[in-house]
């Protein structure tokens, strides 16, 4: 018994299996990510949304937020961190968050706004 467990250990420690992974690159880091907060997902036509990009793990690299919107007027403050999106159409509509880390595309959320007519 105990040489068939010594023998199953070995085996899995050779392929790499076992352990704990703890979500780190192969450099030791943790990755960057990032999430959306909406103010609202469903608005009126006409009206601003306002977007958070909350990061993690971004501390001490070159970290940049780029934002894009299948529709609308976007504009950007605090560094790219939060958008401002007016929507004048209906529809249905995709607001995307990338982060950049070092110059480098590291990961990317995405939302989407319904705006239904003025009534």
């Amino acid at each position: 018994m105990k040489n068939q467990l010594v023998a199953t250990c070995l085996a899995a420690a050779a392929l790499g299996i076992g352990g704990c992974n703890n979500n780190q690159t192969h450099d030791g880091s943790t990755p960057a990510t990032v999430r959306i907060e909406a103010s609202q997902r469903e608005i009126v036509a006409g009206e601003i949304v306002t977007l958070i990009a909350r990061t993690k793990d971004t501390y001490g690299r070159d970290a940049e937020v780029r934002w894009s919107s299948t529709a609308g007027k976007l504009s950007t403050e605090q560094d790219g961190r939060v958008a401002r999106i007016r929507f004048d159409e209906v529809g249905t509509y995709t607001v995307k968050a990338t982060l950049w880390v070092d110059g480098r595309e590291v990961e990317s959320d995405m939302v989407e706004v319904r705006v239904r007519p003025v009534s």
